[in-house]
């Protein structure tokens, strides 16, 4: 296709890759499915799975004294493009094979699964040093300084997939 400047775009690839999937290919990182399934109590009822509170902690809570750690968002943009600089499975020649092979899938997969080690480094670094740390009541109620571990269940839950957007 060429437009008014006289620049010709190709776009077979992208034309291959939406055929495969039917679809946009894009990749999801965070609490998935049946990882959000912990229920803890408080005040003796339940009410949060590990999806409530990572929400709580992603964005914060004024209500309950939470500020916001984000550790999704924060490491994703921070880190990500330096994790995937470092993969050998993961770079411009590995994405071309893919493209090639049919196996974009796959190739998808190996970058949710990097998204995931980026996202769990944020939870050993304190955010990559971003993170607030805990309140003193915090530390004293759990034992610990460091925020966002306590029973370890919310970081054991991330997770990613692969999924596409179906065209219309």
């Amino acid at each position: 296709m060429a437009n008014d400047a006289g620049v010709k775009t190709d776009f077979t690839i992208l034309d291959r890759v939406l055929k495969m999937f039917g679809g946009a290919p894009y990749v999801k990182i965070g609490i998935l499915g049946s990882s959000t399934s912990r229920k803890i109590k408080a005040n003796k009822r339940e009410v949060a799975t590990n999806a409530a509170i990572g929400f709580k902690n992603e964005f914060g809570s004024v209500s309950e004294h939470i500020p916001a750690r984000s550790f999704l968002q924060m490491p994703i943009k921070l880190k990500f493009n330096e994790y995937m600089a470092k993969s050998e499975k993961l770079n411009k020649a590995a994405f071309e094979k893919a493209l090639k092979e049919g196996t974009l899938f796959k190739f998808m997969a190996l970058m949710g699964i990097n998204g995931e080690k980026c996202v769990l480094d944020a939870f050993a670094t304190r955010g990559f040093g971003k993170w607030k740390p805990n309140s003193p009541k915090t530390v004293a109620l759990k034992g610990s300084d460091s925020p966002l571990i306590d029973t370890g269940e919310m970081r054991k839950s991330i997770t990613s997939s692969v999924e596409n957007v179906k065209k219309k």
